[in-house]
């Protein structure tokens, strides 16, 4: 079963559409990126799927449930962190994350265990002690995202996780955000705009714009694919599909998907072999070529 569907998902303001005839199947396990400006759509898209805001049209399923129909059961395994997050400045860390347990239904004897084990996974024993007023925004956006994982849900929501963030907090959330997926086999569905954020966490990438689904794509950090410029424009027949799948050619420059097996000191060195004299091999960036594409 498919941890989210989107079915026809439309948002209507008057005669504006927020969101349009927007579909998306995300599997379990699987990091999804919502990528576009503001504006795009990728908000409102996570608001109906945590039951913030009602679908003019179309349905968001969790786990093979309509959100709108039956939101507790729905949402039930679902952690949001949706808009930007705000607490009582006189509570300190621990105390919110021990509400939070508390109102998900964790048994007294374990809030203590649970709020532990979280301010450990994201890395915020630091500040754990210290009233929320004196936090800074990428200390809020940790520890909401601690709540959004109290009580080990299944899937994530969130909403630019790391928006406003300086870069060596970004560097650390995206960080957190990976070992979520990878140690703890979450699914995470996750707005942003920053095209480099999307390549690195993703395994899918969503590109929106305007309310619409403009292309989905599989991240080509996982097709291992590589763009190779030649001294002379290439006869791609002269490349065996079994080590080389060409993905785009564009006069001397190939874009290729390679074996997961290969490294690229491999694939010079076939290359060489067979008499292919390289001028350049550099990975990539095919989903900022098509964003700048797509979105005006």
């Amino acid at each position: 079963m498919k941890e989210l569907v989107a079915d026809r998902l439309s948002k209507r303001y008057g005669n504006f559409y927020a969101i349009e005839d927007f579909n998306l199947e995300v599997e379990k396990g699987q990091v999804v990126a919502l990528l576009g400006p503001n504006g795009a759509g990728k908000s409102t898209f996570l608001k109906i799927s945590t039951n913030i805001i009602h679908a003019s049209s179309g349905s968001v399923k969790i786990s093979g449930i309509n959100v709108e129909d039956d939101p507790m059961k729905a949402l039930e395994k679902v952690g949001p962190l949706v808009e930007l997050p705000e607490f009582y400045p006189y509570l300190n860390g621990t105390e919110v994350l021990n509400f939070v347990c508390k109102v998900k239904g964790a048994v007294p004897e374990k809030i203590k265990d649970e709020t532990r084990r979280l301010s450990e996974m994201l890395r915020m024993n630091d500040f754990m002690n210290k009233k929320c007023g004196y936090y800074s925004r990428g200390m809020k956006q940790r520890l909401a995202l601690a709540c959004a994982m109290a009580m080990d849900p299944e899937l994530l929501i969130l909403d630019e996780p790391t928006f406003g963030l300086d870069p060596r907090g970004m560097r650390e959330f995206v960080e957190i955000i990976k070992d979520i997926n990878e140690k703890e086999g979450k699914t995470i569905i996750l707005s942003t705009h920053l095209i480099s954020e999307a390549r690195e966490i993703a395994h899918n990438v969503i590109i929106l714009n305007h309310g619409r689904k403009m292309l989905e794509m599989k991240n080509e950090r996982e097709m291992n694919l590589l763009n190779i410029t030649f001294e002379t424009k290439l006869d791609v027949s002269r490349l065996d599909p079994e080590i080389l799948n060409v993905i785009d050619l564009n006069g001397e420059t190939v874009t290729i998907q390679r074996n997961d097996n290969l490294t690229n000191e491999d694939i010079i060195e076939y290359l060489q072999k067979n008499n292919m004299r390289i001028k350049w091999i550099e990975p990539t960036n095919q989903i900022e070529r098509k964003y700048l594409e797509l979105v005006e």
